[in-house]
């Protein structure tokens, strides 16, 4: 072998050598902006979805509290008209 084949083998090796880990960095990089991208979106979403759940929540505990209201004064009422109904039996 003579010298300018080695130097030949020698550059093609370290060009595609260096080749390589450019390219694999720079795809890497790539690839580590769309997972980022994509996380950002999803959290998005999660972020949107837990807001409309704790708005339903929100609606869903008020509407408790207007019923739990309502079964009080209707217990009261119950109440009232038992006893008024005893005493008209008894009197």
């Amino acid at each position: 072998m003579d010298t300018g084949t080695i130097i030949t083998a020698l550059m093609t090796f370290f060009g595609t050598t260096i080749g390589y880990i450019y390219g694999n960095r720079k795809n890497q990089a790539e690839t580590d902006g769309i997972v980022l991208k994509n996380v950002r979106e999803l959290l998005s979403v999660y972020q949107d979805t837990i807001s409309d759940l704790k708005d339903e929540i929100k609606r869903l505990e008020d509407k408790l509290d207007a019923y739990e209201k309502q079964i009080e004064e209707m217990s009261m009422e119950l109440k009232y008209l038992k006893e008024h109904c005893m005493e008209k039996k008894q009197g």
